[in-house]
Protein backbone atom coordinates (compact mmCIF):
# COMPACT_ATOMS: atom_id res chain seq x y z
CA UNK A 1 0.00 0.00 0.00
CA UNK A 2 1.16 3.43 -0.47
CA UNK A 3 1.44 5.75 2.19
CA UNK A 4 -0.72 9.04 1.93
CA UNK A 5 -3.00 7.04 -0.89
CA UNK A 6 -7.13 6.68 0.10
CA UNK A 7 -8.16 2.98 0.55
CA UNK A 8 -9.89 1.67 -2.55
CA UNK A 9 -13.67 2.87 -2.79
CA UNK A 10 -12.85 5.57 -0.98
CA UNK A 11 -12.29 9.51 -2.32
CA UNK A 12 -8.95 11.29 -1.10
CA UNK A 13 -9.38 13.83 1.15
CA UNK A 14 -6.72 16.72 0.69
CA UNK A 15 -6.34 18.92 4.02
CA UNK A 16 -5.57 22.08 1.52
CA UNK A 17 -9.34 22.61 0.49
CA UNK A 18 -11.54 24.21 3.41
CA UNK A 19 -14.83 22.21 4.43
CA UNK A 20 -17.13 25.20 5.38
CA UNK A 21 -20.42 24.69 7.16
CA UNK A 22 -21.92 27.77 5.34
CA UNK A 23 -23.74 26.90 2.04
CA UNK A 24 -23.09 29.43 -0.72
CA UNK A 25 -25.82 31.31 -1.70
CA UNK A 26 -26.69 31.14 -5.25
CA UNK A 27 -28.38 35.00 -6.73
CA UNK A 28 -31.43 34.61 -8.65
CA UNK A 29 -29.28 36.35 -11.42
CA UNK A 30 -25.72 36.35 -11.88
CA UNK A 31 -23.90 39.68 -11.60
CA UNK A 32 -22.70 39.08 -15.36
CA UNK A 33 -26.47 39.13 -16.53
CA UNK A 34 -27.43 41.96 -14.74
CA UNK A 35 -24.32 44.44 -15.84
CA UNK A 36 -25.15 42.38 -19.48
CA UNK A 37 -28.28 43.95 -18.66
CA UNK A 38 -27.96 47.81 -17.61
CA UNK A 39 -24.97 47.93 -20.59
CA UNK A 40 -27.99 47.26 -23.37
CA UNK A 41 -30.68 49.34 -21.97
CA UNK A 42 -27.69 52.34 -22.08
CA UNK A 43 -26.80 51.32 -25.24
CA UNK A 44 -30.47 51.27 -26.73
CA UNK A 45 -31.31 54.66 -25.14
CA UNK A 46 -28.32 56.02 -26.07
CA UNK A 47 -29.08 54.97 -30.05
CA UNK A 48 -32.52 55.96 -29.92
CA UNK A 49 -30.92 59.56 -29.06
CA UNK A 50 -28.69 59.47 -32.23
CA UNK A 51 -31.30 58.51 -34.45
CA UNK A 52 -33.15 61.57 -34.05
CA UNK A 53 -33.43 63.00 -37.70
CA UNK A 54 -31.93 66.50 -38.44
CA UNK A 55 -34.63 69.10 -39.11
CA UNK A 56 -36.02 68.97 -43.15
CA UNK A 57 -34.65 71.91 -45.23
CA UNK A 58 -38.42 73.40 -44.37
CA UNK A 59 -38.61 73.67 -41.08
CA UNK A 60 -35.19 75.36 -41.14
CA UNK A 61 -36.24 77.67 -43.20
CA UNK A 62 -40.07 78.25 -41.28
CA UNK A 63 -37.59 78.14 -38.04
CA UNK A 64 -35.02 80.79 -39.86
CA UNK A 65 -38.18 82.95 -40.90
CA UNK A 66 -39.78 83.45 -37.70
CA UNK A 67 -36.47 84.16 -35.92
CA UNK A 68 -35.13 86.54 -37.98
CA UNK A 69 -36.87 89.71 -40.08
CA UNK A 70 -34.68 89.36 -42.78
CA UNK A 71 -35.39 87.05 -45.36
CA UNK A 72 -32.81 85.79 -48.07
CA UNK A 73 -33.91 87.64 -51.58
CA UNK A 74 -34.39 85.65 -54.84
CA UNK A 75 -31.30 85.63 -57.16
CA UNK A 76 -28.70 85.77 -54.48
CA UNK A 77 -27.22 83.30 -52.72
CA UNK A 78 -27.10 84.14 -48.94
CA UNK A 79 -25.24 83.02 -45.43
CA UNK A 80 -27.17 84.02 -42.27
CA UNK A 81 -24.65 83.47 -39.49
CA UNK A 82 -26.25 82.30 -36.11
CA UNK A 83 -25.53 81.87 -32.53
CA UNK A 84 -26.83 78.66 -30.89
CA UNK A 85 -28.81 78.93 -27.76
CA UNK A 86 -26.71 77.89 -24.34
CA UNK A 87 -22.97 78.76 -26.03
CA UNK A 88 -20.50 81.38 -24.82
CA UNK A 89 -19.85 82.18 -28.51
CA UNK A 90 -18.29 85.70 -29.13
CA UNK A 91 -21.18 87.75 -31.17
CA UNK A 92 -18.36 89.88 -32.37
CA UNK A 93 -16.06 87.33 -33.76
CA UNK A 94 -15.52 87.96 -37.72
CA UNK A 95 -17.45 85.73 -39.24
CA UNK A 96 -16.15 83.03 -42.47
CA UNK A 97 -18.25 83.47 -45.00
CA UNK A 98 -17.55 82.59 -48.89
CA UNK A 99 -17.21 85.05 -51.04
CA UNK A 100 -19.74 85.56 -53.51
CA UNK A 101 -22.46 85.09 -50.99
CA UNK A 102 -24.34 87.96 -48.99
CA UNK A 103 -24.09 87.39 -45.29
CA UNK A 104 -26.71 88.77 -42.77
CA UNK A 105 -25.23 88.79 -39.16
CA UNK A 106 -27.51 87.56 -36.63
CA UNK A 107 -25.12 86.27 -33.95
CA UNK A 108 -26.23 89.51 -31.69
CA UNK A 109 -28.69 87.50 -29.98
CA UNK A 110 -29.20 83.80 -29.12
CA UNK A 111 -31.29 81.83 -31.91
CA UNK A 112 -33.87 79.54 -30.44
CA UNK A 113 -32.85 75.73 -29.55
CA UNK A 114 -34.57 74.40 -33.00
CA UNK A 115 -32.09 76.60 -34.73
CA UNK A 116 -28.60 74.78 -33.31
CA UNK A 117 -27.03 75.51 -36.52
CA UNK A 118 -24.05 78.30 -36.74
CA UNK A 119 -24.28 79.11 -40.64
CA UNK A 120 -27.63 78.91 -43.01
CA UNK A 121 -26.85 79.06 -46.31
CA UNK A 122 -29.57 79.28 -48.99
CA UNK A 123 -28.46 79.60 -53.00
CA UNK A 124 -30.06 81.90 -55.62
CA UNK A 125 -33.21 80.05 -55.68
CA UNK A 126 -33.79 79.82 -52.25
CA UNK A 127 -33.17 76.32 -51.93
CA UNK A 128 -31.22 75.76 -48.60
CA UNK A 129 -27.53 74.36 -49.57
CA UNK A 130 -26.15 74.14 -45.79
CA UNK A 131 -26.77 74.09 -42.21
CA UNK A 132 -24.33 73.45 -39.77
CA UNK A 133 -21.53 74.53 -38.11
CA UNK A 134 -18.82 77.10 -39.20
CA UNK A 135 -15.71 74.29 -38.28
CA UNK A 136 -17.13 71.26 -39.27
CA UNK A 137 -14.51 68.90 -36.95
CA UNK A 138 -13.81 65.60 -38.21
CA UNK A 139 -10.61 63.03 -37.80
CA UNK A 140 -7.91 65.62 -37.73
CA UNK A 141 -7.76 68.75 -38.60
CA UNK A 142 -11.19 71.06 -38.87
CA UNK A 143 -12.70 72.09 -42.13
CA UNK A 144 -13.93 75.60 -42.35
CA UNK A 145 -17.26 75.23 -43.71
CA UNK A 146 -16.65 78.16 -46.09
CA UNK A 147 -14.49 76.08 -48.39
CA UNK A 148 -17.43 73.59 -49.03
CA UNK A 149 -20.27 75.95 -49.44
CA UNK A 150 -18.88 76.70 -53.31
CA UNK A 151 -18.99 72.84 -54.01
CA UNK A 152 -22.64 72.79 -52.75
CA UNK A 153 -23.69 75.54 -54.61
CA UNK A 154 -22.23 74.61 -58.12
CA UNK A 155 -24.07 70.87 -57.16
CA UNK A 156 -27.24 72.13 -58.12
CA UNK A 157 -30.37 70.26 -56.94
CA UNK A 158 -28.08 67.78 -54.31
CA UNK A 159 -29.60 67.63 -51.10
CA UNK A 160 -28.43 69.96 -48.25
CA UNK A 161 -26.14 69.36 -45.97
CA UNK A 162 -27.27 69.56 -42.81
CA UNK A 163 -25.06 68.98 -39.59
CA UNK A 164 -26.33 70.03 -36.18
CA UNK A 165 -24.09 70.15 -33.45
CA UNK A 166 -24.32 70.70 -29.77
CA UNK A 167 -22.74 74.29 -29.39
CA UNK A 168 -22.40 75.89 -32.73
CA UNK A 169 -20.15 78.67 -32.83
CA UNK A 170 -17.25 76.36 -33.79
Amino acid sequence: MIVGAAPIGEPMHDATIAQTDHPRRSSPLPVGMLLLAVWASWSAASLLLLAKPPASADAIRRQLQAFASTTAPRGQAVAFQLRAAGCDCDPGAPASTPPGLRSVDLRQRPAPASLPYALVVFDAGDRLVYAGPTQIEGCGKAIAAATLIPRLLAAGNASPLILPTHCACR
